[in-house]
């Protein structure tokens, strides 16, 4: 159930938000080609909380990009070579969709909190009134504190544990994959140039904003209803016992990819059997019945029925067992709704002067919190993904060098989704693999709308920890993505794998910090990293979320293969 707490406290404002986007560290030793991931990485999170709804978090994500590549950068020692300015052309000429969306997201949080300023008064009381029931009682979890201090959840929404709700947050997240996925493709069969498909993205997402977030919310909303009554059957154990044998397992809703994402589902109740007496005879749907019920008066008849009329029954004689109803169910009109069923979900409105309402969007919270209290983001990762790639990089196992490959996901509902192994060109030895060709990891990215989450490799020779090397590579993913993380595949120990992050403090800012050039030296400080592994990380290995593996070495180009966990 839904706690009435997961409801936050106030939204932020405008400057509160970009007071936070500027609050980073930049480091200019940190090579080029991590902050250009970074900043890859900023963009692709901004639209994908915009085509969210989540107005504060892409507006913080906008405005760090901005302040990332307009103050930054520049001044960063690479950004002087002709790679380097190359490269910050490129992906500069994306900001003037990413400026015309922070003009179009500004005045909706402003009027966000205006309104919520306007009813404080009527709040007070009720939170005085919490406070010294608080204030009897303990006093208020770190949660609370932390939430208050996070945009992706300062506006008023639904908020979802994602590990009470694995299934609902893995099934919302591949609809909208395929949903993102149907209109790329669309817009390129179009020949809509590149320039083009990125303002549809940011800027052009505002010509229908209101109606595709309202289609959404109310999409999500519905799925959401059919999990909670799924869970709901299995608890109270009612399978449809009533009307046929019982079944083991309830039957799973479709596929959302089946379902139009304009159709809404009516509520149907079950059909009650018909009381038949001995002088009926069984009819069947093509036969005429020999006995004819009396028709009601015509006075009673509305136009629209909310009620199922029994027919009259004949003079009483013996009994005979209920038969099953002879239509079927989708046939029967609309009865009334019985108290079971939860209401349907709210309508959004649709007026495109004002926000539209959002206190019934899904947004899944924290999953956990970094040791200095920065909220992590719960990361979904298919559990067969390390046996694929063990699989690919067998060839460099047998001769004990190691190799690495790129975690890409999306963000959807403030939780990201690992959808893709990305094998990038790499140069490998036993105890190092370091990554080409970064150009052309970030543009297959930008192309297929991925965000780099982390990185996965292996240490055939090594038992499965994080050495010094690959503490340093860590920073560059988690210096600005809190939330990435590093698989560790060592097959011939036990641990047999890994998954990690650095500390934060003291470890991401002691690597950052770290001026050793050696390629293995010792650090002063412990704990520089921990498990990201639940119960106690971020990280949920799912058997239901579907990868695929791009391959980006020479002579593997073109090959791309779809992965399912069996």
């Amino acid at each position: 159930m839904i706690s009435t707490s997961a409801i936050v406290n106030r939204p932020l404002t405008t400057k509160e938000i970009a007071d936070q986007a500027s609050a980073f560290q930049f480091n200019p030793t940190i090579p080029m080609k991590a902050w250009l991931r970074t900043a890859h990485t900023l963009n692709k999170e901004g639209e994908s909380y915009l085509h969210d709804g989540n107005f504060a978090q892409a507006y913080l994500l906008f405005m760090r990009y901005m302040l990332l590549m307009i103050e930054r950068l520049p001044s960063h020692p690479e950004a002087k070579t002709s790679e380097g300015k190359k490269a910050l052309n490129s992906l500069q000429k994306h900001s003037s969709g990413i400026l015309n969306s922070l003009e179009n997201i500004k005045p909706i949080l402003e009027k966000e909190y205006e309104a919520w300023e306007s009813s404080e008064l009527r709040r007070q009381d009720l939170r005085q009134k919490q406070e010294a029931d608080r204030v009897r009682s303990e006093a208020p979890s770190s949660y609370d504190e932390r939430a208050s201090r996070d945009p992706a959840l300062s506006a008023a929404t639904r908020l979802l544990d994602a590990g009470e709700h694995q299934e609902l947050a893995v099934e919302l997240a591949q609809r909208e994959i395929r949903r993102r996925d149907v209109n790329r493709k669309a817009t390129r069969r179009a020949g809509v140039p590149e320039e083009e498909e990125q303002y549809r993205r940011t800027a052009g997402f505002w010509d229908n904003w209101t109606r595709e977030l309202a289609d959404k919310q109310a999409e999500d909303e519905e799925l959401f209803r059919r999990q909670m009554e799924l869970t709901r059957r299995r608890l109270d154990g009612d399978d449809d016992s009533r009307s046929g044998p019982k079944r083991s397992e309830p039957q799973s809703p479709p596929p959302p990819s089946a379902i139009p994402s304009n159709y809404h589902y009516p509520s149907i109740t079950k059909s009650e059997p018909v009381p038949y007496d001995s002088h009926r005879q069984q009819v069947s749907v093509n036969k005429t019945p020999a006995h004819q019920p009396p028709r009601p008066p015509k006075e009673g008849i509305q136009p629209k029925y909310d009620t199922i009329r029994a027919p009259v029954p004949a003079p009483r004689g013996p009994e005979l067992p209920a038969m099953e109803p002879i239509f079927a169910e989708n046939d029967l009109p609309r009865t009334e709704t019985p108290q079971k069923l939860p209401a349907p979900p709210p309508k959004i409105r649709e007026d495109p002067s004002i926000p539209p309402k959002v206190q019934h969007r899904l947004t899944f919270k924290p999953a956990a919190y970094l040791e200095n209290g920065e909220p992590v983001r719960p990361i979904f990762l298919p559990s067969q993904l390390r046996h694929r790639f063990l699989s690919v990089a067998s060839e460099n196992t047998k001769r004990g060098l190691e190799m690495c490959g790129i975690l890409c996901g999306t963000a959807v509902n403030n939780a990201l989704f690992v959808r893709c192994l990305l094998i990038p060109e790499q140069k490998c030895t036993t105890d190092t693999c370091e990554t080409e060709n970064e150009g052309a990891m970030l543009e297959y990215c930008m192309n297929e709308d991925l965000l780099m989450l982390g990185w996965i490799h292996t240490h055939p020779t090594q038992t499965c920890f994080m050495s010094s090397r690959d503490l340093h590579t860590q920073s560059g993913y988690q210096v600005m993505l809190p939330e990435s993380i590093a698989v560790v595949c060592a097959p011939k120990f036990e641990p047999s794998y890994g998954i990690f992050r650095l500390t934060k403090p003291p470890g991401l800012d002691h690597i950052l910090n770290c001026t050793q050039t050696a390629t293995f030296h010792a650090h002063s400080t412990d704990n520089l990293y921990t498990g990201a592994q639940r119960p106690t990380g971020h990280v949920y290995e799912s058997d239901n979320l579907e990868f695929y593996v791009q391959d980006l070495r020479p002579g593997y180009r073109n090959s791309a293969a779809q992965y399912k966990n069996t």
